[in-house]
């Protein structure tokens, strides 16, 4: 008897994606941002890892002040800026406030209703490097991004709401962005800007660049800023702005084991659970490695014509294997890189992953959650 096909528990649909073909669907991607407020079945794959749920009770406490955020006689709006190690779901923490707050305003139920617009000024993917690379390939000025921010924004409202002037990308960022808080206030919307993690080489230039931000906060706008680290100095980069009243600052930590349990319990859809060997023998590095690796081992039982059955013998396994693949293409790409008469190291410096990087290397010890 022939198994029918089954879909992956595990994969995550790209919102309003669509193959070349005509009415047919992009397959789900192994990792990708959950975007509740776009794609209602991502609601479903809300896990609260590294407590991120306390991050969004703080952003509904936010929300009480709302009527602040309106108020054009308050001058200006609001800057959220969402900090955490690579991996950790930071934009998908960002979609979950921006969900949130769509519902709390369905239930002020304001009348009129009040526009809304999320302007993703990176896409759903949220990578930096759309506005942060010139014409030419090379790192942009602070005044360039900005520039490239205000052109995402304007385009997206043109959308959304009447009598845009496209004009508006062309002015300077800090008039641009008061020219859009009138336009949102004369037509009663609220804007949501989605700002990506911006590669900076020097935290001084990141901090310049929050505080432009703050600076484009006016009324009706609420900007969205993550900040990737791989140590703990994010309050640094942060303690210029985050004394404002118009800051919210939302910060998430690293993996821990708990949240190995948390993650097992609410994404194995009833299957039954991992065994308490899944403490011991898997320690994944963060919330990108648990969902890929998840992912292969219910792949690979869909594959072979068998039900989804997730345990610990299957996410250790699969997460040596997926460790044993990085390194080899680490290796390889080390080998076409070097010269003729040179061999690449036997073992690899450490490097901090990439926000599209494979999951670590199985030989190197597990990583300390």
């Amino acid at each position: 008897m022939t198994v029918p096909p089954q879909h992956n528990p595990y994969s995550v649909r790209v919102p309003k994606k669509r193959q070349a073909l005509r009415n047919v669907e992009s397959p789900p991607r192994v990792d990708y941002p959950l975007v509740p407020w776009s794609e209602t079945s991502h609601c479903e794959q809300w896990v609260d890892v590294d407590h991120a749920k306390a991050q969004v009770d703080s952003f509904r406490k936010w929300l009480e002040r709302l009527p602040d955020v309106v108020d054009s006689g308050v001058n200006y709006g609001s800057l959220v800026v969402v900090t955490g190690p690579i991996g950790m779901g930071k934009t998908t923490l960002i979609h979950r406030c921006v969900h949130e707050a769509q519902k709390h305003i369905e239930r002020l139920d304001p009348d009129p209703p009040l526009n809304q617009v999320v302007a993703m000024t990176a896409g759903y993917d949220n990578i930096g490097d759309v506005i942060s690379l010139d014409d030419n390939g090379r790192f942009a000025t602070i005044p360039a991004i900005n520039a490239g921010i205000v052109k995402q924004v304007v385009g997206e409202l043109r959308t959304k709401l009447a009598h845009v002037d496209t004009g508006i990308s062309k002015w300077p960022p800090g008039e641009a962005f008061e020219a859009i808080s009138e336009l949102l206030e004369q037509q009663d919307a609220l804007l949501f800007v989605i700002v990506p993690h911006i590669a900076w080489k020097d935290p001084g230039v990141r901090s310049e660049f929050l505080l432009t931000c703050l600076k484009h906060a006016r009324s009706r706008i609420v900007l969205f800023v993550e900040i990737s680290h791989a140590t703990d100095r994010a309050k640094e980069v942060v303690k210029e702005v985050v004394k404002h009243p118009a800051v919210t600052h939302l910060e998430l930590g690293r993996l821990k084991g708990e949240d190995r349990v948390t993650f097992s319990q609410a994404a194995r859809s009833g299957h039954p659970d991992p065994d308490a060997a899944l403490l011991t023998e898997w320690e994944p590095a963060d919330v990108r490695e648990l969902r890929m690796v998840y992912h292969a081992a219910a792949e690979h039982q869909i594959r072979a014509g068998e039900p989804v059955r997730i345990t610990a013998h299957e996410l250790s396994h699969h997460a040596e294997r997926l460790r044993r693949e990085a390194r080899e293409n680490l290796l390889g790409a080390l080998a076409h890189d070097s010269p003729p008469d040179e061999s690449p190291p036997d073992d690899p410096a450490p490097h901090d992953p990439a926000p599209d990087d494979s999951p670590p290397d199985s030989s190197a010890p597990p990583a300390s959650p």
